[in-house]
């Protein structure tokens, strides 16, 4: 699975605005590391059948479903064209954002977890240009938020159904940010793998 979303606004990087502070990808969050984080977003995404789940989603409609906690997931998008969700988000809440991510899956009782690791980071390396804003200030070093899971998971810990894969190895970049002020908010992010740029712009309501 190759997900992403958003690429930085010619303006935003024109004006070059202060750079915002979002927190350091080694910093505990909920006494968990935040590459948990990354499998449980992961597992959020594969609760949902295909053509409802919160990627597949175009206008933010998918916002709130599943979420809880107090860390809310912001959904990647599929790539297949720009994307922009409005939705609204409880006041708090610390919000935890995809860039771009890979995944590698199993069904096998005894899935090789190094290989499928090797697997996810090597269609990682097809991605470039990492972008974040949040209302039009860049976020700086995006590199330094990489959270390779490395050891398998339980892709669908989450899914009433369970679902016949039972394991998953995931790579990407993902970034968590400290709860934003009550208000509207912008956040637009993105990446480019081989030569296509993705896109997706969230419209927040903190509330």
């Amino acid at each position: 699975m190759l997900a992403a979303a958003a690429v930085l606004s010619a303006a935003a990087a024109d004006s070059a605005p202060p750079a915002v502070a979002v927190i350091d990808a080694d910093e505990m969050v909920f006494d968990r590391p935040q590459v948990e984080w990354a499998e449980s977003y992961l597992q959020w995404i594969a609760a949902f059948a295909r053509d409802s789940s919160p990627i597949a989603d175009t206008t933010g409609a998918q916002c709130g479903a599943k979420q809880g906690g107090e860390v809310w997931f912001l959904a990647s998008s599929e790539g297949t064209a720009p994307v922009v969700r409005t939705c609204a988000v409880p006041a708090g809440k610390t919000l935890f954002v995809p860039l771009v991510s890979t995944m590698q899956r199993s069904n096998s009782p005894e899935p090789n977890c190094g290989a499928m690791a090797r697997l996810a980071a090597a269609a990682l390396s097809r991605v470039s240009r990492l972008a974040m804003a949040i209302d039009g200030r860049p976020v700086d070093e995006l590199g330094n938020h990489r959270l390779p899971t490395g050891e398998c998971f339980a892709l669908d810990a989450r899914s009433a159904s369970r679902s016949t894969t039972k394991a998953a190895v995931a790579d990407g970049y993902y970034v968590m940010l400290p709860p934003l002020p009550p208000g509207p908010h912008t956040i637009e992010v993105g990446a480019r793998i081989d030569s296509t740029s993705l896109s997706t712009t969230y419209h927040l309501d903190v509330r």
